[in-house]
């Protein structure tokens, strides 16, 4: 049984390394420690450690990034991300400019929203590449569309990771705990929330999950391009649905935010 407090201090003594090795090593000049093992968020045990970094070249960043993989168990993932390079509302969060409301119910909405920008920027990207597609050779185009693809329903995923940590005590187990997820949000018998995908969109998400397993395993040139295209161009009006979705569990949660507050 995973003890989250003894991770989380370990995470935290790991973090206090990087920073380190960041600034003795490759002169960074700031380096902030941000997300959930700050405690912008839920801590849980598939959580990671996000840094963002300034102050390094282009291979002074890529030279220090492979030092902190080094410095990383298997149990814990990272991301180090070049502050400058990072979207506005993401650089404010991570400076603290914009503070996380104290209320649950609204710091969710708050990180649900934050991901649908970002799951924005995706869908114009992958609309974009869709029209030039006609003109670039199939070899670009296939692995360039199916990255995009999975970055989608990995976004969309996201989402139902911050709401089964907030709302529904943790992740699911398993193996196959990618597709107990996205039931999980699908469920119409869960009493404490309203569903997060209405059916027949969790059944289109699982379609993107299931190609984002095969994106996952296969060699790029093994990808039906046929199949690539079809999901690229049907993303726009699925994420018409996800917006909608997400609109009506955002209400709600803005609804139990009141209650809580009364």
């Amino acid at each position: 049984m995973i003890n989250l407090s003894e991770r989380r201090q370990q995470a935290l003594a790991i973090a206090d390394k990087c920073m380190q090795v960041l600034k003795e090593d490759f002169g960074a000049e700031k380096v902030i420690l941000f997300g959930s093992l700050r405690g912008d968020g839920p801590w849980h045990e598939k959580s990671d450690l996000d840094l963002a970094v300034e102050g390094l070249s282009e291979q002074g960043f890529w030279d220090a990034y492979g030092a902190l993989e080094k410095l990383m168990p298997d149990w814990l993932l990272f991301d180090l991300i070049p502050l400058a390079k990072t979207p506005d509302y993401l650089r404010d969060r991570i400076l603290q400019k914009t503070p996380m409301p104290t209320n649950p119910y609204l710091a969710l909405k708050v990180r649900i929203e934050e991901e649908m920008v970002a799951m924005e920027e995706i869908v114009k990207t992958l609309a974009e590449l869709v029209v030039q597609s006609r003109n670039v050779p199939q070899a670009f185009v296939t692995p360039t569309l199916a990255g995009y693809i999975v970055d989608f329903f990995t976004s969309c995923e996201r989402i139902s990771e911050r709401v089964a940590v907030s709302l529904d005590g943790g992740l699911p187990k398993g193996d196959d705990w990618h597709q107990q997820l996205l039931w999980q949000m699908t469920n119409q018998e869960v009493q404490h929330r309203p569903v997060l995908w209405p059916k027949e969109l969790g059944q289109i998400l699982d379609d993107y999950r299931k190609f984002r397993h095969v994106a996952r395993h296969v060699y790029n040139t093994k990808l039906d391009p046929a199949r690539v295209m079809i999901l690229a161009e049907a993303i726009a009006s699925v994420e018409v649905q996800v917006k909608s979705a997400l609109q009506s569990f955002n209400q709600w949660l803005v609804q139990k935010a009141e209650e809580t507050s009364n």
